[in-house]
């Protein structure tokens, strides 16, 4: 990674020019930190960032009681997207320095954009003594009015620090808060997106615009935003992830493909494997397969064949998903209970339920919450005529793995087996209060309180919806 510049990857208000790169050194102890000096001047020269980052923490240890090294230190890690490292180092230079008025601001901010708002009125509060007229004390002003719910104040003062920082990130990110309370979505799309043309690296103002599109289910944009997120962050798989889903949901398959190969190689943490293909099974129009997706399945092994199986079985294709694992390895043990559990699923899928029955029976016996073996077993009771099993299972399923829509679904769809449609629509208001975001949630919720007449529900449930959008993206850009 080079290092084009000395100044930070994020807008930091007046830090860019707080403190130089090092030009000498003054304060030599031992010849362990002229050694470190030397080796952090050559690292800084090279333009590499991570080698200029460990040849700094050398400095620090060996001579920890100059400011200046810690800031270079703290500024090599934001550049490099450790923010949380970053703060760290700016702390140690602010115990040494506290009259440094660049590094206090660098703490605020910081602070502000981890969404640790008391912890940067503090540091805020710090600095009006030092700088009363120091913009970061009028953006973390800003944001205490913003929270308290005193729009009009939070606006005012915002557009007089945006006047003074323009392409401050925190700044629009806030401004974009403000008109969100307002119920203004395109102006707060309008200021992030003039955010991002004017700094294109700008992350906070991209992952506001993803979160801003993805909330009018505007996936095209949401891919275009995703993509350039992993140009900036390559290494980052939860936005590649995303890059992956946005761009399935856009109809978009071939760039899809392309964005799914580091996620599925032979090189891929298996969750990570796992996690692609349920989108692609849950994502992809029409239902279209991921192409070569069997091919790599054939070559795979381990976790990562399992989960080739199980999206086999997801979409239809139950006799390659079986295929792909041959046959059930007993006795069954935890290393082997999900392999169990998604070759029992194939079996279930071509109609061989009762060998499929007995398998998921002997997974769960070896382990109760292994969360395949509930899914597939939950289904097929409630298909065979054990609907209060298949809500036994499902209710253990829904405690053991409470994030997924799709497992509070399949709880609802065995209420409805058993004949109890109240506890139905119990079970989807409980999933939309839980999960709100969850799209397959809302529709489900709303079509049971439309086929029960229950008109006020509906409008209920348009009204909490509208709020818990406004306060997701809220949170989301934070």
């Amino acid at each position: 990674m080079k290092n084009r510049t000395l100044f930070f990857k994020v807008s930091l208000i007046g830090l860019a020019v707080a403190t130089p790169l090092l030009t000498g050194c003054n304060r030599y102890r031992s010849w362990q930190a002229r050694r470190a000096y030397s080796n952090y001047e050559a690292a800084a020269a090279s333009g590499d960032l991570v080698r200029t980052k460990f040849a700094l923490a050398a400095l620090v240890g060996v001579d920890e009681d100059v400011p200046d090294y810690w800031v270079e230190l703290a500024k090599t890690e934001l550049q490099l997207g450790e923010y949380g490292k970053a703060y760290d180092a700016f702390s140690r230079a602010h115990e040494l320095d506290r009259t440094n008025v660049q590094i206090l601001a660098a703490l605020t901010q910081l602070a502000l954009t981890g969404g640790h708002i008391d912890m940067a009125y503090e540091h805020a509060r710090s600095l009006a003594l030092l700088a009363p007229d120091n913009p970061a004390v009028t953006l973390v002003r800003s944001y205490r009015a913003f929270q308290s719910g005193e729009l009009d104040d939070a606006d005012v003062q915002i557009d007089k620090l945006l006047a003074e920082t323009p392409n401050d990130s925190n700044a629009k990110v806030l401004k974009a808060h403000i008109l969100i309370a307002r119920d203004r979505i395109d102006d707060a799309i309008a200021v992030l997106e003039a955010q991002y043309q004017a700094v294109p690296d700008d992350r906070s103002a991209l992952r506001g615009l993803a979160a801003l599109y993805r909330s009018r289910g505007d996936w095209r944009n949401v891919a275009r935003v995703q993509f350039d997120l992993h140009r900036l962050v390559p290494n980052d798989s939860t936005i590649l992830a995303s890059l992956v889903e946005a761009l399935l949901r856009a109809g978009d398959v071939a760039d899809a493909a392309r964005a799914s190969g580091p996620l599925v190689s032979a090189a891929a943490d298996p969750k990570v494997v796992d996690a692609t293909l349920v989108s692609w099974a849950s994502y992809a129009p029409g239902g279209r397969p991921m192409p070569e997706a069997l091919a790599l399945a054939e070559k795979s092994t381990g976790e990562r064949r399992v989960a080739f199986a199980n999206y086999f079985n997801r979409i239809g294709k139950p006799n390659v998903g079986g295929a792909l694992l041959g046959a059930a390895q007993l006795p069954v043990s935890p290393s082997n209970a999900r392999w169990n559990a998604v070759f029992a699923q194939s079996l279930a899928l071509q109609g061989r339920l009762a060998d499929a029955k007995q398998l998921f029976d002997r997974v769960l016996q070896m382990e109760p919450d292994q969360l395949d073996a509930l899914r597939g077993r939950s289904t097929l009771e409630a298909r065979t005529g054990m609907p209060r099993q298949a809500v036994v299972d499902a209710q253990r399923l829904v405690s053991a793995n409470p994030d997924t829509g799709e497992d509070r679904l399949l709880l609802a769809r065995a209420f409805l087996a058993a004949g109890n449609k109240r506890e139905v629509t119990r079970t989807l208001w409980q999933a939309f209060q839980d999960l709100p975001e969850d799209e397959r949630v809302l529709a489900a919720l709303k079509s049971a309180l439309v086929s029960t007449g229950d008109l006020d529900g509906v409008r209920r449930l348009n009204d909490e919806f509208a709020d818990q959008r406004k306060a997701k993206l809220v949170k989301d850009l934070v």
